[in-house]
């Protein structure tokens, strides 16, 4: 928990996502958590704890702690599995040297 701006040191407000786009059949406790394994020199340790969205042109949006936000298209399909209305996704997938796993875990936070 940060509670003060200046405590978002590593990666920095600018680069520290506090809300994104999350894929309906993904949400089970109201969350979106970054699977840090891996984190950061092991990619084939890297996976998903919960999916992000993919409405916006295979991509979702984020807002950083510093107030901007973002657009990121996903380039791992991976990433975007067909979406099943009414079925949850399995939460805890391994996801191999996913790209877009790197990239969540270099825009979330972590401790000092």
């Amino acid at each position: 928990m940060f509670f003060k701006y200046s405590d978002m040191s590593d990666p920095g407000p600018a680069k520290t996502f506090v809300f994104l786009d999350m894929r309906e059949d993904s949400v089970d406790m109201g969350n979106f958590a970054v699977n840090m394994a891996g984190y950061p020199s092991e990619p084939t340790k890297y996976g998903f704890w919960d999916l992000p969205g993919f409405y916006h042109n295979q991509g979702s949006g984020f807002s950083f702690a510093d107030g901007h936000s973002e657009m990121r298209r996903w380039v791992d399909s991976r990433t975007t599995p067909p979406l099943k209305k009414g079925i949850p996704v399995q939460d805890r997938l391994n996801s191999p040297n996913n790209r877009d796993v790197a990239f969540l875990q270099d825009i979330a936070t972590r401790p000092k």
